[in-house]
This record gives structure tokens, C-alpha cells and sequence, in this order.
């Protein structure tokens, strides 16, 4: 694969626009994003490549490809750009499915993730009326002024236009989106991503003791009235299938479902990728699979306190109550001490019956601030 100059994107559009859903390609062909592009012959393209940090993009004859040199080409270039990007995966989404296998065999050694994604879409016809904003939040539009007020939550807010913009500036001539507050503290925000045209993706988070309050689809509903006041007519959102709460709130703010698919994930640090593995088995009961995997990740990084602590879980919802408490002992020691979480945590009903248990929650209580 051979990287090409922007005045060569024209010869990689017709084969990346295959992928109709995702509008960060658009941005990348047009050059509004600064993404990187390959194609396999500049002369006759059979192959092209997209990659904006930890976005990644293919498409074209599967039958093309050079398979001696795939490999080396995502795991020194791919990873390589992920380095320059500051990312610690990348994610692939294909225009024809048989790609994701042929890379997954590829890439075998180093244990791509599958993952089940979904893109919802909303087209702005008219405003929606009578948006219902909890009792305590005000919503506002970002704008220059919000900036050059002080708030808590300023950087978490910075934070997630720079994923996209390089500065407020950029983001404000070439984004929009809307910031909801508690006082004078964020409580979340709604922002455009990868704006094309009359198009956009949507970015949305409400933070964490802000959350189950009715925020997120007030947010959506002023975000979508933003945007129609704008020109935008078509809003998509991506998510994947197991965010439960991302895809009920893009249902009940009226986006529908536009397209379901298979994508493949990749961590560049091994135990990261070994511990999502784990999460993703978790999530479907498989409490023994995931249990290898986080045994697998902890070998590689025995200090990382999350891992630990879902290892915790996953042995506690497979009955194996000594392992689940070790783990758990393990957890506290490398710096766990969320009391709360603890005790409300669902996974660990196995444990409560158990002498150690009172121990835990004892020394735990000790612990707590006065």
C-alpha cells in the first residue's frame, strides 16, 4: 500500500465512498481532516485505505490484496500512524465483510477483536417543539463567549473538541454543538463531528453524576434543533450494539436504525487488548472465557487496577469464590477503594456470604476519608 498525496484523493473516492455511513471519510477525501490514504496502485487502484487516528477505513477487490505484505503494513504502518495520532487502537470498518476476516487471519497473532456496531441516522425536517430540560440544568450553545467564562469541566470540554479540532477556533468555524450545566459545573455536552456539507456525526456524553436524569435526550433534542437552525439535514450517530443506553437514547431523541455491521478492533498495547477481549465475554455471560482473557491480560501487566478488579467479577460470577477474593485482595492493594461500587456491584453476590467479605468491607471503611 502506498501512501498519496491529497491532490490524489480523487483517485481513492470512488472506492472509499463505498462506505456511505460514516461522513469522516468525506471530511478525509476533502481534506477537512487531516487523515492519511493508501492506495494499492496509484496507476490502476484496485485497494484504498483511510486512517484518521483511530479510525480506519477499507475498501475495494478483496481479491487484490498483496497478502505478504498486509501484515507488515498494519503492524508497522497502521500502528505507526496510531503513535503519530497519540491513539491506542484502531478501529476498522470495511465496505464488504470478507475483508474483516481475511485481516482478523492476517493479524491472528496479535488477537483482533470482533465487534458488533450500529449507525443510527436522523433527518432534520423540522425543529423539534416542547424539549423537555430537567429541573436544575440549563442548556447553551458553544460558543466563544462560553470559553472566556470559568467552569468546572472547562478542560473535559476542550478535551473532546481537540479529538477532532486542533483549537476552539477551528472547532467553532468548522463545528457546532451544545453544552449542558448544573450550576457552574458541565454536566455534558452534544457536539458535531466530521461536519460535510449539509451532514454530520454526533459526539454526546453526560457525566457520570449527571447520568439517568434525562439530560442525554434533552441534550440530543437541542443539539438536532442547533443543527437544523444551521442547514444540517442529516445527523448520524455510531455506537456499538452493547451500549444499551447509547442506542434507547438515539431511539427515543427519533434517530433510526441505518446500518448494522461487524467491525474490527485492535489495542496496541497486548494486555489492553487481551483485557477488552475479556469485557467482551463478560458481557455475554461467558464468565470462564473471560477469565482466561483477564488472566492473559494480567500477565502482561499485573498492575493495572480495572483489569483486576473485572477479573474479581468474572471469577465471582463463575462461582470460584477463593480466586474472586484474591483478585479482589489484589485490586485493593494495587489501589482500589470504591466502597460504594463494591458493595453495590451485582457480580459479586457470591461473595457476601463469605467471612472474608465483612473483612474487606471493614478495612475498606477504615480506610474512607473522615
Amino acid at each position: 500500500m502506498q501512501i498519496i498525496p491529497s491532490q490524489d484523493y480523487p483517485l481513492a473516492a470512488p472506492l472509499l465512498l463505498d462506505i456511505k455511513h460514516h461522513t469522516a471519510l468525506r471530511t478525509i477525501l476533502s481534506g477537512v481532516t487531516p487523515g492519511l490514504i493508501y492506495l494499492d496502485n496509484p496507476k490502476n487502484p484496485q485497494i484504498a485505505f483511510a486512517q484518521f487516528k483511530h479510525r480506519t477505513f477499507i475498501s475495494g477487490s478483496v481479491n487484490a490484496i498483496d497478502h505478504k505484505n498486509l501484515r507488515g503494513f498494519f503492524l508497522n504502518q497502521v500502528f505507526d500512524n496510531c503513535r503519530e495520532f497519540d491513539v491506542p487502537l484502531f478501529r476498522l470498518t470495511a465496505s464488504d465483510p470478507s475483508w474483516l476476516m481475511v485481516i482478523a487471519d492476517t493479524l491472528k497473532d496479535e488477537e483482533p477483536i470482533f465487534m458488533d456496531y450500529q449507525c443510527y441516522l436522523y433527518k432534520i425536517t423540522s425543529s423539534i417543539e416542547n424539549v423537555i430540560i430537567p429541573d436544575g440544568f440549563i442548556i447553551r450553545e458553544v460558543s466563544i463567549e462560553l470559553f472566556d467564562e470559568d467552569f468546572e469541566g472547562k478542560d473535559d470540554l476542550l478535551s473532546e473538541m481537540y479529538s477532532e479540532r486542533t483549537s476552539v477556533k477551528e472547532f467553532l468555524e468548522q463545528s457546532f454543538g451544545i453544552a449542558a450545566f448544573h450550576g457552574n459545573k458541565l454536566a455534558g455536552w452534544c457536539l458535531s463531528e466530521y461536519n460535510y456539507e449539509n451532514r454530520c456525526e454526533v459526539g454526546i456524553a453526560t457525566m457520570p453524576e449527571f447520568q439517568r436524569q434525562g439530560l442525554v435526550k434533552a441534550m440530543t433534542q437541542t443539539f438536532l434543533n442547533h443543527a437544523h437552525n444551521l442547514g444540517v439535514n442529516t445527523v448520524l450517530w455510531h455506537c456499538h450494539q452493547s451500549n444499551i443506553a447509547s442506542r434507547k437514547t438515539a431511539l427515543s431523541a427519533g434517530f433510526s436504525l441505518y446500518k448494522e455491521e461487524q467491525v474490527l478492533l485492535l489495542y496496541l498495547n497486548q494486555s489492553i487488548n487481551a483485557a477488552v477481549h475479556g469485557n467482551i465475554s463478560f458481557e455475554k455471560a461467558q464468565y470462564q472465557k473471560a477469565l482466561i482473557w483477564y488472566k492473559k491480560a494480567l500477565k502482561n501487566n499485573p498492575s493495572q487496577i480495572w483489569i483486576t478488579w473485572n477479573a474479581s467479577c468474572a471469577a465471582a460470577q463463575n462461582d470460584q469464590v477463593d480466586l474472586a477474593f484474591s483478585y479482589l485482595n489484589r485490586a485493593i492493594d494495587l489501589g482500589f477503594s470504591d466502597l460504594d461500587h463494591l458493595v453495590q456491584s451485582e457480580h459479586m453476590t457470591s461473595l457476601k456470604s463469605d467471612p472474608r467479605w465483612g473483612m474487606i468491607i471493614t478495612g475498606l471503611s477504615q480506610n474512607l476519608p473522615s
